[in-house]
């Protein structure tokens, strides 16, 4: 045989090797691809199987599915304030089908998005319960807590192999779940595992606390209001009016007193205050807007040695007494006088409370 004829077969051989490769990996790839869109675990195409066992875990690539198309009545979001709800609870308390959508350290702008979400889904949402965070009302009007994984909320199908595509998809949210049968549940969705009584004692919190240097002057008290008012505008009243048969329920959560202390020796105590203050009267202004503070009840917020984790993280049993306020009206202010009398007992908390005691 010719060098010649030699190097042709040869040559042949290696494409039929590479065209069978090429074939054995489209073949693999419309397989994965087959999987994930059937179980879809990220609800990007279609709503959950009934039978299939999900694992509900990463807010920033599921709530976007979950908001578009399952079904509901009702939604909870803003940051972790909210891991610990148990949706059951306003089922039984006020007769809703609420979908918890969490996103940890939420800003401004991620919680428009999950509404936009929740309000292009095609439910009749008759209730939004959200928690507002002073201090992220501050933020950029378009800042996002966390970059987004842009092609699950977007239409383009093109880009959706990064997802149809995806080892870990496959891998953790279609396969294992098959094999280990233990669902999500959805009512207690992204809901923290801090159960152990270790978690929730001062000790735990002073390992982990560290009192900040004081400041070196005090933030004027309207050094707040024109991003805050800013980001109110843009990111939630626009929604507020456009959906007038939604009420909003608006909580500032239970910080723990440390948290409060703080903000006293970081010098933006008062700012913080006059903030909030600012952002009841705003909310209150509207006709579908229902706000309640719960920062300044006395028993949760000074049980630091049982009640909290850390500075702001209390233990579930807050956010049940929380639906019970929502729907019994307990905490809540319906106007300017009241929001005051709460934010002034607010501050008479922190500075009767002895922290000398338990820090020094």
């Amino acid at each position: 045989m010719s060098t010649s004829a030699s190097e042709n077969k040869r040559h042949g051989r290696g494409r039929t090797f590479l065209t069978g490769f090429a074939l054995t990996a489209l073949c693999g790839l419309f397989l994965v691809s087959v999987i994930v869109i059937a179980v879809d675990p990220f609800f990007i195409y279609h709503d959950p199987l009934p039978s299939f066992p999900y694992v509900v875990d990463n807010q920033l690539s599921q709530n976007i599915g979950m908001a578009r198309h399952f079904e509901y009545d009702s939604v909870i979001t803003g940051s972790s304030m909210t891991m610990n709800f148990n949706t059951g609870d306003l089922t039984e308390l006020m007769g809703l089908k609420p979908l918890k959508l969490t996103m940890n350290g939420a800003y401004p702008r991620d919680i428009k998005r999950i509404l936009d979400a929740s309000f292009e889904g095609g439910n009749d949402i008759k209730a939004a319960f959200i928690a507002i965070d002073p201090a992220t009302w501050t933020a950029d009007d378009t800042e996002t807590k966390y970059p987004y994984p842009e092609y699950l909320y977007d239409t383009d199908p093109f880009n959706d192999v990064k997802y149809l595509w995806n080892m870990d998809v496959l891998l953790h949210y279609c396969i294992r779940p098959m094999a280990e049968r233990e669902p999500t549940d959805l009512r207690t969705v992204y809901s923290t595992d801090w159960e152990d009584d270790m978690y929730y004692t001062l000790d735990w919190i002073l390992d982990h606390y560290e009192e900040p240097e004081p400041a070196a002057s005090e933030t004027p008290e309207d050094a707040y209001d024109k991003g805050t008012l800013h980001n109110l505008e843009v990111n939630l009243l626009e929604s507020m009016r456009e959906h007038t048969d939604t009420q909003f329920f608006f909580f500032f959560p239970p910080y723990s007193v440390l948290y409060w202390h703080n903000a006293s020796i970081e010098g933006h105590l008062s700012a913080t205050l006059a903030q909030e203050r600012l952002i009841a009267k705003t909310l209150l202004d509207e006709p579908n807007a229902r706000v309640f503070i719960f920062q300044d009840l006395d028993d949760i917020v000074t049980d630091i040695d049982g009640g909290y984790m850390d500075e702001i993280h209390f233990r579930p049993g807050v956010n049940r007494f929380m639906c019970e306020c929502f729907a019994d009206g307990s905490c809540e202010v319906k106007n300017k006088s009241e929001t005051d009398e709460h934010l002034a007992h607010t501050r008479e908390i922190i500075e009767s409370f002895d922290f000398d005691a338990i820090l020094h």
